[in-house]
């Protein structure tokens, strides 16, 4: 069954990290980001926030997002912000960047494709 039309029950999303030698923490993203799994990602961007300057959010292998998941992550990278900390957003699937331009959140957060 594909990932995007999963019942909301077997939604997941994992989440890995990484540091590289100048501290810039990537974390890699892999599953949903919908209403079932949206805390999982501004909870780990908030618990690596204060202790990094930049933060990576690698999504190229996140299939959905749900408008909780967009919710989720406009309050990632405001908590990240708030934290003294940037927040990217990186490899952006197509489907995600057409939502974020669609509800202008695309000026908001930074993104590289």
């Amino acid at each position: 069954m594909p990932e995007s039309i999963r019942p909301p029950h077997l939604r997941t999303l994992s989440i890995d990290s990484t540091e590289s030698t100048d501290g810039t923490l990537t974390l890699v993203c892999r599953g949903q980001i919908a209403l079932e799994t949206a805390g999982t990602f501004k909870s780990e961007v908030k618990r690596h926030a204060s202790n990094h300057q930049y933060v990576l959010a690698d999504l190229s292998a996140v299939d959905y997002v749900d408008s909780s998941g967009l919710g989720e992550i406009l309050g990632a990278y405001t908590s990240a912000r708030s934290a003294g900390c940037q927040l990217k957003l990186l490899k952006v699937q197509p489907r995600l960047k057409d939502l974020l331009d669609m509800t202008r959140l695309a000026s908001v957060v930074d993104m590289e494709p």
